[in-house]
């Protein structure tokens, strides 16, 4: 497993070289200030190589979550590089190819990372955690423990539901963070009675965070009790607001800084509330297996 790992791990640390070069190479053409350059974001492709250095780093530290959550990053930088490389003004043909080359970086990295998840999870009851490790040692380790694993399984234990404990807490609190930021992220866009026009296209959608608001919430309050159509839609829901709120400031050209503030923190509720439900789902599955166990022993 450790020898699976390291293609992958080697492919975020390129990415995040190819994040920096993206940065210098937009930052050379433009001629202005970093903060004022392509409508006042191009300072982002610093950010995300940052943000995917640290992640780089929790991976490689044997994090299943972690590993959750930097699929979701390639699946929005697939859309979110080839995109930034037109629409945000001109840029030389070296920045456009080098926007190209990240994302099929990305692309290879988002089917590697999957491929490693599904092999993780067919590798029960072993620490899933260890065997993401890219330490040899430790994998060796999980997979002499699991037969230990093993026997225990079949002892009587208290079975973890989805829905149970610190996993519905953490779930309610995430979610109701999220629909209040997007509260807030329209009603400092205007859309109060009085305001601006509600339409259906551009600027005038922009009040759709409030219906966002209130699915999200009806998906959550079924899913904070373990049902698993509504958890692994909350899942899917989290993910499409992460990708949303991280790309809509691009194509609705929002440039105030209030909403843009908005709209990124918007975007890490998600991201966590995403990685929240997929452990949820994790914690219902081991459950299901301890209770079709059960009877054998």
């Amino acid at each position: 497993m450790a020898r699976a790992m390291r293609p992958v791990v080697v492919l975020m640390l390129l990415a995040t070289v190819l994040f920096i070069v993206d940065g210098l190479l937009d930052h050379a053409a433009s001629n202005q200030s970093i903060f004022d350059e392509y409508k006042g974001v191009g300072w982002t492709s610093f950010v995300f190589a940052i943000a995917n250095l640290l992640m780089t780093i929790a991976v490689a530290r044997g994090s299943e979550r972690t590993l959750l959550g930097r699929i979701a990053l390639s699946a929005f930088f697939i859309v979110e590089r080839p995109l930034t490389a037109f629409v945000l003004g001109p840029k030389p043909g070296t920045s456009i190819a080098v926007h190209f080359a990240t994302a099929v970086v990305e692309l290879v990295i988002l089917i590697g990372a999957l491929r490693l998840w599904r092999l993780g999870h067919s590798l029960e009851p072993a620490d899933m955690d260890t065997m993401f490790s890219l330490d040899p040692n430790a994998s060796a380790a999980a997979a002499v423990a699991a037969p230990a694993q093993v026997m225990e399984a079949k002892a009587p234990q208290p079975v973890r539901t989805a829905g149970s404990g610190g996993s519905a807490w953490l779930l309610g609190i995430l979610t109701l963070l999220l629909a209040a930021i997007l509260v807030a992220d329209g009603l400092s866009a205007g859309f109060i009675p009085g305001g601006k026009d509600w339409g259906t296209s551009g600027e005038s959608s922009g009040w759709t965070v409030y219906l966002f608001a209130v699915t999200v919430l009806v998906v959550a309050t079924r899913a904070v009790h373990g049902g698993k159509v509504a958890l692994r839609l909350l899942l899917v829901l989290a993910l499409i607001f992460f990708v949303e709120r991280a790309f809509s400031p691009f194509a609705l050209k929002v440039i105030e800084p209030v909403q843009l503030g908005l709209h990124g923190l918007a975007a890490f509720i998600s991201l966590a509330l995403a990685l929240a439900t997929a452990s949820a789902i994790r914690a219902g599955s081991g459950a299901a297996s301890s209770r079709r166990a059960a009877p054998a022993a």
